[in-house]
């Protein structure tokens, strides 16, 4: 049968252009008319990585060093962009602000003296949030067979565009949360005269304990920037008017929400061209790869090649900029909190003397065992300063 099924397979080589399997360059550049320097990144498409301790993976771009870059603008003015690290590109003068009404180009070359323009863009006004807020939903969740309800916490907006025709919208956010490091941990305890480590693994039993941490690596406050693309249109409601957008939903055992939680949102006004590549790259990311899924294509922004056939991926956005930033508290919600970015994490007391470990904190609660050092293998696991800031941020 072996044989039978064999034979029946045939091999599939899929016909590739030769841009298919080239790196291409990238270009990430939005200005705004707010005070800051302009900045574009550049890199070249490259592969993917897991993130450790999470289910996430992210893109792991490639800079793109020595090219020469500038925007230009309908009123004359050539804004240099020199060379940063990890392929960003910003004007020496960090209080520069885009001109509503003015008309923005960029303009790369690189090394090899390949060079790419984008569209000129206008910079467009666009209108304030009209409100930020949040909703507790219950979801359906399905777990090892078992069917439950979960709550959730949605983050929405509302927001409204002149009613004199069809708008294009885009929305980025920056969330920021207190969190502190678990205290009530599971550690394996193993059986040694040294209190400090042991030459080999033997026995050892867990306990479930409270330690005490360092408060540099105890306290902390995490940030992330939106990885989602959030783009909307008022082509169904030419009233203008865009009501409970969803922005980003937090779910329970996060600890996000376990002490006090803030999300700064900036909203972008869109041409039609720069919403629809947003909007299919938006699609893009939403597929799940099925078999009979359509195979996805490059995604050609708002940005051209002067030099023959080459390609170059990304955009360049201008736009005003409104913004609007909440705080959630714990006592406003009811979404259970915990601390499910240590889910990975094992404790253990004392540690192998092989191996590089990490102190974490002393067991304060556990009969003869209090007083015992607690370490880990990784850092990630012992420090909050890892995942974030010991630093209280200004706004807070």
């Amino acid at each position: 049968m072996t044989l039978l099924l064999n034979s029946c397979i045939d091999p599939f080589k899929p016909d590739l252009a030769k841009n298919d399997l080239e790196s291409q360059l990238v270009v990430e550049g939005t200005i705004t008319d707010e005070p800051g320097p302009f900045k574009v990144r550049l890199t070249k498409s490259g592969s993917i990585y897991p993130i450790q301790y999470s289910d996430k993976v992210v893109y792991n771009p490639e800079p793109v060093s020595g090219a020469d870059v500038h925007i230009t603008d309908d009123k004359g003015n050539d804004f240099h962009l020199y060379q940063g690290v990890n392929g960003w590109y910003e004007t020496i003068d960090t209080c520069l602000q885009g001109v509503p009404g003015n008309t923005y180009t960029l303009q790369i070359t690189d090394a090899d003296g390949n060079r790419f323009e984008s569209t000129p863009e206008l910079m467009m006004e666009v209108p304030p949030i009209e409100s930020l807020f949040f909703e507790e939903k219950q979801r359906i969740s399905i777990k090892r067979d078992e069917v439950s309800q979960e709550l959730w916490l949605d983050i929405l907006l509302n927001t409204r565009m002149p009613a004199d025709g069809i708008h294009y919208l885009k929305w980025e956010f920056e969330e920021t949360w207190e969190f502190k490091m678990p205290e009530y941990i599971r550690v394996d305890k193993r059986f040694s005269d040294s209190p400090t480590c042991i030459g080999r693994a033997g026995e050892s039993i867990p306990i479930m304990t409270w330690v005490t941490i360092p408060p540099e690596q105890f306290h902390c406050w995490g940030s992330e920037a939106s990885k989602s693309i959030l783009v909307k249109s008022t082509v169904d409601n030419l009233t203008g008017e865009i009501k409970s957008f969803p922005l980003i939903s937090i779910g329970p055992e996060d600890d996000r929400l376990s002490i006090r939680y803030s999300i700064l949102v900036k909203q972008y006004s869109l041409n039609k061209e720069l919403y629809d590549f947003f909007k299919k790259l938006e699609n893009l990311n939403e597929t799940n790869g099925g078999m009979y899924d359509k195979m996805p294509s490059p995604l050609y922004g708002n940005i051209q090649s002067l030099s023959g056939d080459k390609k170059v991926l990304g955009f360049f956005l201008v736009s005003t900029v409104k913004t609007k930033r909440i705080f959630i508290d714990n006592r406003d919600v009811h979404v259970k909190t915990g601390h499910n970015a240590y889910f990975s994490c094992g404790w253990v007391a004392p540690p192998l003397c092989m191996f590089p470990y990490y102190y974490y904190g002393k067991i304060v609660d556990n009969g003869t065992y209090i007083g015992t050092n607690v370490w880990s293998t990784e850092k990630f696991c012992t420090d909050c300063r890892e995942r974030g800031k010991s630093v209280k941020p200004d706004f807070w």
